[in-house]
């Protein structure tokens, strides 16, 4: 599988059926629904294509526009990460940093593994989520994402 242009391999645009939504809901070329978004054609080309994902917020836009669920979008590769059950609800790295209360590195630097899970941060995910937190920490956890304390990882 392909890594997407986030670096992340545990989720992928479900190209084939953004195509189906884009013709579905009448936008019958690519550079029709590019230019409702602003974006340009090609980058609706490269999600059909799944070659990448939408940023959060034109992901939130482009879900809107076709009247579906982020879900119908996204597809999870593997056990879900805390970056795909960020970008499946819509958030930015910047927003999970303030529901933590922390700064936007803080929370970039567990997101992409350089360190482990706080334990702490385990109601606020659940609450942010909307599952329960022992869903949240058994999803984070065979996702290989262990929580220790807030110390960082080694090996």
């Amino acid at each position: 599988m392909q890594e997407n242009d986030r670096g992340d391999l545990s989720i992928r645009l479900r190209g084939a059926r953004l195509r189906q939504l884009r013709i579905r809901c009448g936008f019958r070329t690519q550079g029709a629904l590019a230019a409702v978004l602003g974006c340009a054609r090609s980058t609706i080309a490269t999600w059909e294509a799944s070659a990448s994902i939408p940023r959060p917020d034109m992901l939130g836009k482009l879900c809107a526009l076709l009247c579906v669920p982020v879900s119908e979008l996204i597809e999870e590769c593997g056990g879900p990460s805390l970056r795909s059950l960020r970008t499946a609800a819509g958030l930015r790295q910047v927003d999970m940093a303030g529901f933590l209360k922390i700064s936007p590195s803080a929370y970039c630097d567990v997101e992409t593994g350089r360190q482990a899970i706080p334990t702490r941060w385990f109601p606020v995910l659940a609450s942010v989520f909307g599952r329960p937190e022992q869903d949240v920490r058994a999803m984070l956890n065979a996702g290989g994402r262990r929580a220790i304390d807030g110390r960082p990882r080694t090996g």
